[in-house]
């Protein structure tokens, strides 16, 4: 890619449905940035964007676009299952490419994307927004700063709920052949990656998933749990669910708000992590899409710090604001040239361990990790929907 002549970058979005139109939201807010094209197979949804956004260039294929702008960064945000072909195309013209998550729900096609990125020396991100949290930040810095000493467990805990009219909204929900997998792929990726981010590299998880509420119309899982191991020796243990009885918050004005339909509002997003100098620090995105709170945090002397945290951070909408955090850091990696804080080997390390859940239920015995290139090929398989 050429020398960047400005500090604005030109961005594009690929794909303008819910996901992009909240990309485009979050690009808004930024001044290293500016949204300058807009792509999607239906054009009515891209000149939507457009129109709200006083976006330029509306396209409905991705060649177009790139043969009509220049660009200097572009968010896939397309459905799952084709996010390989425009950010391998966007690659391939040496435009830096970050991608929704899962980053493809392939792992051959993901290590395929990192592969490329790397010989082509653009940059890949993928989206993991949540870590921009600040209580997420604080976790990692403890961990970081070596407060926890050396890790010894971790509990990672999706409790969510959906119901049938959210499978059927779209029709690649709920299909392995058009979602790639369930509750772990769709939703619990999000705090697989921040398990990693928080505990490092795994080298081995011992799975089992299963449909046990929602199979009268969907055949990817709705439970899931697994002991995963690090290279460390620290253990951690992943449940997941969609299982609740009401597991989304009211929208209002297209941002979510506390506000359930019910009472039973399923609790969300868990995770925490203790060390060996007898700590523990832990965050809750309770219920789903708010901002996470601080909920354990047990250092001599700071026991205040989580009731004056949640003060501050309870209660505020998880969207679209840490995309815009996202977007900006992935911004500032290209005009700074460094990596961005997630990068497209992050996004394939936590499709990895997805992937190795769905690989060990299938062998009923551990996976190891890094994947060889056969245990890649096998897990897309069993993960295929019959493809």
């Amino acid at each position: 890619m050429e020398t960047l002549m400005t500090n604005v970058i030109r961005h594009g979005i690929i794909g303008c449905g819910n996901i992009g139109r909240t990309h485009a939201n979050a690009l808004v807010e930024l001044d290293e940035v500016k949204l300058v094209a807009v792509c999607d197979i239906d054009v009515e949804k891209a000149r939507a964007i457009a129109d709200a956004h006083g976006v330029e260039h509306v396209f409905s294929s991705v060649e177009a676009m790139f043969a009509a702008v220049e660009l200097d960064t572009v968010s896939v945000a397309t459905d799952h299952k084709n996010h390989f072909a425009p950010s391998m195309f966007a690659i391939e013209h040496g435009v830096n490419v970050i991608v929704e998550k899962p980053i493809t729900t392939s792992l051959d096609e993901a290590h395929q994307l990192v592969a490329a990125a790397k010989a082509k020396g653009v940059k890949l991100g993928g989206v993991f927004q949540r870590r921009f949290f600040p209580s997420a930040q604080r976790m990692h810095q403890a961990i970081e700063d070596g407060r926890l000493g050396r890790i010894i467990a971790a509990e990672c805990i999706a409790h969510l709920g959906r119901d049938r009219s959210y499978f059927e909204h779209d029709d690649w929900r709920g299909t392995w052949k058009g979602e790639g997998g369930g509750v772990l792929m769709n939703m619990t990726i999000h705090m697989i990656d921040m398990l990693l981010w928080m505990v490092g590299k795994p080298t081995e998880v011992y799975g089992r998933w299963a449909t046990l509420k929602h199979s009268e119309y969907i055949d990817v899982e709705d439970a899931a749990t697994a002991v995963i191991t690090f290279e460390s020796g620290a253990l951690a243990t992943l449940q997941a669910v969609t299982t609740f009885e009401n597991g989304l918050v009211k929208r209002i004005g297209g941002a979510p708000t506390p506000n359930a339909h019910t009472a039973r509002i399923a609790p969300g997003f868990r995770l925490a992590v203790h060390g060996s100098l007898g700590d523990t620090v832990g965050m809750r995105e309770s219920p789903e899409f708010m901002q996470a709170t601080t909920d354990q945090w047990t250092f001599d002397g700071e026991s205040n710090a989580v009731d004056e945290w949640y003060a501050v951070e309870a209660g505020h909408a998880g969207f679209p604001a840490f995309h815009s955090n996202q977007l900006q850091d992935f911004a500032l990696a290209v005009l700074e040239d460094r990596e961005p804080t997630v990068t497209g080997e992050d996004a394939y390390n936590a499709l990895e361990v997805v992937k190795a859940v769905y690989l060990s239920e299938s062998r009923r015995m551990p996976v190891k990790l890094p994947m060889s290139p056969a245990d890649r090929v096998e897990a897309d398989r069993v993960s295929s929907g019959g493809e």
